[in-house]
Formats: structure tokens, C-alpha cells, sequence
């Protein structure tokens, strides 16, 4: 469970954007087809409390952040990361409902809720008038959160939640790039994923190589890179110097000692391989 913790956290923006976006539908697909209500909601109540969701969920990430060092050293980073995932499908879940009571306010019928879930159409939901003037369905709200000054509140919970998830995407990401948070002494597989996970890549090396990518592969971390012009094979004093710069380098030394191998595979632009490197406890000494 923790190595899919890791690897969860080793996503990039999009495929993260796009699990997130894949788990709030199944969430409004639990919220569309549970409960049975006549209820419907006016444009500003609706606006707010979708609002309203996307500030808790913001509020969660931001709460969460805190409890990622403890996680991490402690072997329950996958509580956390199953936590982040429950938000989007709970997002999901409310904002369906909360879309079919404005869509029976708008068309007289739940139908259309699934809009909410369609970029650029959401709007087409949020601003159908109501079909009617009156209704005994109708959800009552506070003034707080009905017509114009709905609006506003729900712009100023729009923002708010979106300046929480920044912020905490911003402090997990930090937290992510430093190799404390990983304890020395785990399970070599699941810390060769969180350590990959906390390499930037691609980086300039030199003028000729670069660093395109970090591959976790069992108790190996992977450095892949390519290098530009004619070079045929590895250099041997390079070579030497690179195992005695990761033996002698004090973040991983821990993790090499406990059985991690450092793989430095070099590449070609046109991806045949020039050579490998490997470091390991024995080459190393320890």
C-alpha cells in the first residue's frame, strides 16, 4: 500500500488532474442515482454551495498537509493519499445532489444535473432562470447565501478554497523534494518510489547531458539520461568519479546501506544506450 502511495504522489499535474476529474464524476454518479427529493434550488443558493464544496475540499488538502511528515516516517502515507482521493468522490457525490435540486428548479426535472460536470455547460445550469416563479419545493436559504449577495459570498468561497488547494499543493510539493520525509530505514521498494518521487526532472547536468527522468524498478532508483554528440562509452575516471560521489553523499548513503541501488543509465538522443552505472552497498564498501 505504500508503494502506491509513493507512486501516486510520483504523478504528474495532468494525470492527477485527470484521476481527480475521472473520481468526481463516479462521486456524482453515486450522488445522481441515491436519493429521491423534490427539491429545488435557486441559481445563487446552488452557485454558493457548489462553492462551498470546493472550499472544504480545499480546506482538507490544506489540513492535510501538516500530517505528511508523520505519515511518511510512520508507514501510513497510503491512509493519507486514500483521504485525498475520498475528496473528489464526496465532491462529487454533493455536487450532484445539489445539481439535480437546481436542475428541477431550472427545467422542472433532474435530468439535467449531469451539466455540472461539463465544463463550460455547468454554466448553462447555473444560469437557467427558474421555471417557475413559485414553488413549494423550493430549498430555503439564508440571505447570506441567496441572491446577490449569494453571489458574492460564493466568489469569496471560491476563492478561498481555491487559495487553500495552491497553498497546500505548493507545501506538499516542498515537502515531496526533500529526502527527510523518507525514513532510512524502509522497505528499499517503497522508498526508491518517494525518493524518484522528489527528483525535478528533465535537469541540465551539463552542457551535453541531461537528466530526462527517474524510474523506481524494485530496490533500483534509475537515473535515465541523454546525452548529446559522439560519445561511444562511458568514461572510466568519470565512471569512478560518479560511484564515489553517490557513496560519499550523505541523503542517500542511508538508503544505499540499506540495500537501494543507484542506476545511472546513459542514452543517446536517438535512445541506444552508451553505458550504466550502478552503485550499490557492496561497490560502495558499506
Amino acid at each position: 500500500m505504500e508503494e502506491l502511495a509513493y507512486q501516486y504522489a510520483q504523478m504528474s499535474e495532468d494525470e492527477l488532474r485527470t484521476l481527480n476529474y475521472a473520481l468526481t464524476i463516479l462521486g456524482g454518479l453515486a450522488g445522481g442515482l441515491t436519493g429521491r427529493s423534490n427539491a429545488e434550488l435557486l441559481r445563487a443558493p446552488y452557485f454558493a454551495f457548489s462553492c462551498l464544496v470546493i472550499l472544504a475540499s480545499g480546506v482538507v488538502s490544506y489540513a492535510s498537509v501538516p500530517f505528511m511528515v508523520p505519515a511518511m516516517s510512520g508507514g501510513y502515507f497510503w491512509v493519507l493519499v486514500a483521504a485525498t482521493l475520498a475528496v473528489p468522490l464526496i465532491g462529487g457525490f454533493f455536487i450532484a445532489r445539489i445539481a439535480k435540486s437546481r436542475s428541477r428548479d431550472a427545467y422542472g426535472h433532474p435530468r439535467m444535473a449531469a451539466l455540472a460536470f461539463i465544463p463550460i455547460a455547468n454554466f448553462w445550469l447555473l444560469l437557467t432562470p427558474s421555471k417557475n416563479e413559485v414553488s413549494a419545493n423550493r430549498v430555503p436559504t439564508i440571505p447570506l447565501l441567496s441572491g446577490g449577495l449569494g453571489v458574492v459570498s460564493g466568489f469569496v468561497i471560491f476563492l478561498a478554497g481555491v487559495a487553500l488547494t495552491v497553498q497546500s499543493e505548493m507545501a506538499a510539493e516542498e515537502l515531496l523534494s526533500s529526502g527527510d520525509l523518507v525514513p532510512y530505514d524502509a522497505d528499499p521498494a517503497v522508498a526508491v518510489v518517494a525518493l524518484a518521487a522528489g527528483v525535478e526532472t528533465p535537469m541540465a547536468i551539463d552542457e551535453l547531458t541531461t537528466l530526462v527522468r527517474v524510474e523506481p524498478d524494485g530496490s533500483v532508483l534509475r537515473y535515465v539520461y541523454e546525452v548529446s554528440g559522439n560519445q561511444t562509452q562511458l568514461n572510466d575516471s568519470a565512471v569512478t568519479g560518479l560511484i564515489q560521489q553517490n557513496c560519499n553523499f550523505e541523503p542517500l548513503t542511508p538508503f544505499i546501506q540499506n540495500g537501494i541501488t543507484l542506476e545511472h543509465l546513459y542514452l543517446r538522443l536517438d535512445g541506444s544506450e552508451i553505458g550504466t552505472v550502478a552503485v550499490t552497498k557492496e561497490i560502495c564498501g558499506f
